[in-house]
């Protein structure tokens, strides 16, 4: 329901973004409360921006969720125009035999809409440049 976003207290978003990151690993599996963005939201990393819908066919298509941790390094932080927190995973890549896994950092902000509260974007900043993200790859 689209107007459950704005009648949500800043506590009560925070809490399900924080299992959404801590529980559902969704930085990892693209597993979230749906129901928190918008239909036209966009996923954007160091690398490119999709679509929610080819944010998450392609998420749970590029990494093994049993091999992945995702951790959240800061309390999620909501106000009525974002909310943010930081975040250290291992990425296991879904690469039949090899597996390998990238560490990165960093920081999400998730940018509402000033009237439905709904998620509009989902932006990542890493700590790493994608190359050295690549390097850090071990197997």
């Amino acid at each position: 329901c689209p107007a459950l976003a704005t009648k949500m207290s800043d506590a009560e978003l925070a809490a399900i973004v924080t299992k959404d990151v801590t529980e559902r690993q969704f930085l990892a599996t693209a597993d979230f409360t749906r129901s928190l963005y918008d239909d036209a939201a966009t996923f954007t990393d160091e690398i490119d921006t999709y679509t929610l819908d080819k944010f998450v066919i392609g998420t749970k298509k590029l990494f093994d969720p049993t091999k992945s941790q995702v951790e959240l390094t800061s309390p999620v932080l909501v106000n009525a125009k974002e909310a943010s927190f930081t975040f250290q995973e291992s990425l296991c890549f879904n690469i039949p035999i090899l597996k390998p896994v990238v560490s990165l950092s960093g920081k999400v902000v998730l940018t509402r809409d000033p009237e439905t509260g709904l998620f509009t974007s989902y932006r990542e900043f890493w700590d790493q440049s994608p190359t050295n993200v690549i390097l850090s790859a071990r197997i």
